[in-house]
């Protein structure tokens, strides 16, 4: 069976002179792409590196992160996922679990890895890219070193391709085991659920180390152009959209939400655009009728885990329906239906499936999950069972097959006996017309067990007291459901990819405790 690696071949043959990737103002065709990325394959076997050791990748969005994915999908080497936002404690836990014998780094990060190179205790080699090598090796003159001759290696679909770690919301990130099979089938269900086409072009502005970098193959295997950003600044994407007419996006929520209210959105054309789809968090209703307004009917919604990436749920186009009949407005509070290589169910703490409607643990199973976490033998029992991944996200089908989150698992408020989920809670406050992003989460209390309390903050140019915030959820909310306090803060803490941390939140009043519920 064909795999990724055979599929990076066959885009550069069908489309040698489409450009590729475009990165600030230099291009790249298929073929001149290939080429490097063969030279950088040869390379790292020429430093010593074989197929199954484990190589990092810590750069931020640029045209050699795609160039060293592939490399290392051609060679069977198998990437460790490196977010370019975590800390460096964070880097040396993942490199010393996954035992990276290979680093490609950029030259910004070469302080904070010197800082730690005495603990990484497998490293091997480090691979620059950018200023002086030193002792180490250089990207650039790797690629002037070595040959472009097609790199090859007998590859099977059940070699693992990658290591992902999980932001470690719940203890120590795990690293989640995907195979070339798994890979296969996820760019599979990408390509089925979207229409690419070659004069496509996608703006690449999330990490390309998370969900945007697993729609580089999806448009390389069309011949689509990949044109990629460093950093998200709103004024720099606008004028992007418009100078290389793009027509897809990967946004989450508060990407988009700064987009809304951003003055750009007049100044700019943005009628290139054909597909923006969003996930990774949970976006307020009356967000995403504000973007349906502005955007048109252009939008989708994802859903995906680690364990099962990018491709659980998919919410389509013509799901959302933003007036109307109410059955069809409230699909856009859900995150659609499974994609078709998906079996999706809910069951309750015995395991068995519950009953429509009623309230559950998601549990997945499908082509494209991992193959359990590295090195961590009982985590892996928790969350793979007889073949399905429990999500630990709490939720319900509706008759039609729609899957609506209610909440995490781990995060369920429990108050005086009652079952609280802080994301219902949330959708309250979001409504809010002075409210720009809410965070709800249990606290400590004496008489019940957990208190209801949220932290906020609030759109520019607007005022609210937390009285009248409170007041505004029991309009909404059983009484018990409301929160008992609300701190308004400047803006709420986020981790590395950009999510609320509750974790970071709810700390300071847990702190001390045994447990933390």
């Amino acid at each position: 069976m064909p795999t990724t690696d055979h599929l990076i071949r066959r885009g550069a043959r069908e489309y040698p002179d489409n450009i590729a990737i475009k990165f600030r103002d230099t291009a790249y065709t298929f073929a001149q792409t290939n080429e490097r990325i063969n030279r950088l394959a040869n390379g790292l076997y020429g430093l010593g590196a074989r197929k199954g050791e484990r190589a990092a990748i810590l750069l931020k969005n640029c045209n050699q992160f795609i160039e060293a994915s592939f490399a290392l999908a051609k060679s069977g080497i198998i990437q460790v996922g490196l977010n370019a936002r975590a800390s460096m404690k964070e880097h040396e836990y993942i490199l010393n679990d996954s035992e990276a014998g290979t680093l490609i780094a950029g030259d910004n990060f070469r302080e904070g890895i010197e800082s730690i190179r005495g603990t990484l205790k497998h490293l091997k080699r480090i691979v620059w890219v950018g200023g002086e090598a030193g002792v180490d090796s250089s990207y650039d003159e790797i690629l002037k070193e070595n040959p472009a001759d097609e790199f090859r290696v007998e590859i099977d679909e059940n070699d693992l391709t990658r290591i992902s770690y999980t932001s470690g919301t719940t203890g120590a990130p795990k690293g989640v085991m995907l195979t070339y099979k798994a890979a296969k089938h996820m760019l599979l269900n990408m390509s089925q659920a979207r229409q690419i086409y070659q004069d496509d072009v996608f703006l690449h502005v999330g990490p390309l180390s998370h969900a945007s970098g697993s729609l580089i193959l999806p448009h390389w295997v069309r011949g689509a152009k990949n044109v990629i950003m460093e950093n998200f600044d709103t004024e720099t994407f606008f004028r992007t959209i418009q100078d290389e007419k793009v027509t897809g996006l990967m946004l989450v929520p508060t990407m988009i939400v700064r987009l809304l209210k951003h003055p750009g959105l007049k100044k700019y054309d943005l009628s290139s655009l054909r597909s923006i789809s969003y996930g990774a968090a949970p976006m307020a209703e009356d967000k995403i009728k504000e973007a349906f307004k502005v955007f048109g009917p252009i939008l989708s919604q994802g859903y995906g885990q680690m364990e099962a990436p990018s491709t659980i749920c998919r919410l389509e186009r013509e799901d959302h329906v933003t007036e109307g009949d109410p059955a069809k407005v409230k699909r856009l509070q859900s995150v659609g239906r499974p994609y078709l290589d998906v079996e999706l169910k809910v069951v309750g703490e015995d395991g068995n499936e519950v009953p429509t409607g009623e309230i559950g643990e998601i549990i997945v199973r499908s082509d494209h999950q991992m193959l359990g976490y590295w090195k961590k033998e009982k985590e892996t029992q928790e969350s793979l069972k007889n073949g399905w991944i429990y999500t630990r996200d709490m939720g319900y089908i509706d008759e039609l097959g729609y899957v609506f989150l209610v909440d995490r698992k781990g995060d369920m408020i429990i108050s005086g006996g009652f079952n609280i989920f802080p994301r219902a809670v949330e959708e309250v406050l979001n409504n809010h017309p002075a409210v720009q992003e809410a965070a709800v989460f249990g606290i400590p209390d004496e008489e019940w067990g957990e208190a209801v309390k949220a932290w906020v903050s609030l759109k520019e140019g607007t005022q609210a007291t937390e009285e009248e915030l409170i007041q505004f959820c029991a309009q909404h909310l059983a009484s018990y459901k409301k929160p008992k306090s609300i701190d308004i803060v400047p803006e709420l803490p986020k981790n590395a990819i950009g999510k609320i941390d509750k974790k970071a939140i709810k700390e300071q009043f847990w702190a001390g405790r045994n447990r933390k519920i």
